[in-house]
């Protein structure tokens, strides 16, 4: 059974490798920024997809439901929810890192609700322009540097596509700074109930800074050792098939691809109205023919 999973996704890795090539050919190499409407940018200087301010995951808020269903979606990674209560609201400040697909990445959320009693099925909303902090974390990977971001937005976020790690083999340097010590405090109070002691934090002024390595938090239900196995043994294969089969047809720049007429690259999202535009220009030709 395993034998075949392994020959049905290289088939379709090689599918797709074949229609992609053809397009590309036609129309020029896939570019990174083709992934904006997915709520990233791309940045070529550092090889990462970053979030985007006005992504459109914005609208969808945060619930805990959502960790528990990440497993079925291939992503393995690890949470540390923080709850605290400030200027009359509910606040969530979460921290995820680990392995989503075929991408390794690292994620602080920022929301908050005005329900005075909050459980499980509680949906946080992302803050107000008006109650964002500052927000920078290092990522690494058995000690090794791969991203760092700043960023004062509901949600940071920062992916390497085509990289596989474990959870617990990386690490991320935080560092948060609130808009006044009371709001600050709140969150200290929180993360001290979460077992955080004194020497795990540092404080300057209205600034926090921790390490996040392993979670003070209980996992998920859906997250069990065999289950995890399994999934991250096909996210590793899939992106060893990434590497090999596509990689090599994406066009890492950095230039607006909007703005391009007569380079050979072209966004991803724009693919499929040239296509039709081309179609629908040959079947004129035709019909006059």
């Amino acid at each position: 059974m395993i034998l075949l999973y392994f020959l049905f996704a290289e088939l379709i890795y090689l599918f797709v490798k074949i229609i992609l090539y053809f397009i590309s050919s036609r129309y020029g190499k896939f570019s990174y920024d083709g992934f904006s409407a997915a709520g990233f940018n791309y940045n070529s200087k550092t090889d990462e997809f970053l979030s985007d301010e006005n992504a459109w995951q914005k609208k969808f808020g945060y619930c805990h439901l959502y960790d528990v269903a990440a497993p079925f979606f291939r992503i393995i990674i690890d949470t540390e929810p923080i709850k605290f209560y400030y200027n009359n609201k509910n606040w969530l400040i979460t921290f995820w890192k680990g392995q989503y697909g075929i991408v390794t990445g690292a994620e602080v959320g920022i929301y908050n609700t005005n329900e005075k009693k909050v459980n499980r099925k509680t949906m946080y909303l992302a803050p107000t322009s008006e109650e964002l902090i500052d927000i920078s974390f290092i990522l690494n990977k058995k000690n090794e540097v791969i991203s760092k971001v700043q960023s004062k937005r509901w949600w940071t976020a920062s992916f390497k596509l085509g990289m596989f790690s474990w959870p617990k083999d990386l690490t991320m340097d935080i560092s948060l700074t609130f808009p006044n010590g009371e709001m600050l405090e709140a969150f200290l109070n929180a993360l001290r109930k979460k077992r955080y002691k004194e020497k795990d934090y540092r404080i300057k002024e209205n600034t926090v800074s921790f390490t996040y390595k392993k979670p003070h938090t209980f996992k998920v239900f859906t997250r069990m050792l065999i289950t995890d196995l399994i999934t991250q043994r096909k996210n590793k294969k899939n992106v060893n098939l990434y590497n090999n089969y596509l990689e090599d047809i994406i066009d890492k720049n950095n230039i607006d691809d909007s703005v391009l007429k007569e380079d050979n690259v072209v966004l991803m999202n724009k693919i499929v109205p040239e296509i039709l535009k081309n179609k629908k220009k040959n079947d004129e030709e035709t019909e006059i023919l």
